[in-house]
């Protein structure tokens, strides 16, 4: 199958699995034009699929399929959608510094030691140039379920080179945080707590 068919199958399944209708009118209407923003109610499953985009070739379908998912994303704008199975969430956040300094652009995850059987997310973070981070589950900041976690570490903050996407960027710490199983970061989050800060995680680069 070709990339352009494999672009065309992707797009479709992401409009079945928001369900919005309106969306290719809209993209019809704005293709090849930037959307100015996104509503604050972006899920994690959602930033998949506008992750997932970056697969499908540039050019006219490129253009067409962005438009589409960002018009997907937009429209719930008006009408927040709520996730499926959405559990009551804890603030989280902390610092991290690398090798004593803070650094931006360091990915967090947090791995549940319960796993859902459906319906997953994958609660993340990203520092910013203060080294801050605040967790988030199903929208931006929000927080994360009551559970025991494990947390991973990877460092992006290298600088992008043309073309790049994010994900190949090299890791700065060379695996020695990604590696969920020897993760020695652990958090517990009780349900209904106070918000939770991490303090200053420390974390060296090899």
């Amino acid at each position: 199958m070709t990339r352009s068919r494999l672009g065309f199958s992707f797009l479709f399944r992401s409009l079945a699995r928001l369900n919005q209708k309106r969306a290719l009118f809209l993209a019809l209407i704005f293709d090849g034009q930037r959307m100015n923003s996104l509503c604050q109610s972006t899920t994690s499953g959602d930033q998949e699929i506008v992750n997932k985009m970056q697969s499908v070739p540039f050019g006219p379908l490129r253009r067409f399929s962005v438009a589409v998912v960002l018009c997907l994303l937009a429209a719930g704008c008006s009408s927040p959608r709520t996730p499926v199975n959405e559990k009551e969430v804890v603030p989280v956040s902390g610092v991290v510094h690398v090798d004593g300094q803070p650094v931006a652009g360091i990915k967090i995850s947090f791995h549940a030691d319960e796993k859902e059987t459906s319906h997953r997310i994958f609660p993340k973070a990203t520092t910013d140039v203060d080294g801050k981070f605040q967790a988030w589950s199903y929208r931006k900041d929000d927080g994360l379920a009551a559970g025991d976690y494990t947390i991973t570490f990877i460092d992006h903050s290298g600088r992008t080179q043309p073309f790049q996407r994010e994900s190949e960027k090299p890791d700065l710490f060379k695996g020695k945080y990604s590696d969920l199983k020897k993760s020695e970061f652990r958090l517990a989050v009780p349900a209904g707590s106070d918000p939770i800060d991490m303090g200053v995680i420390e974390l060296t680069r090899p």
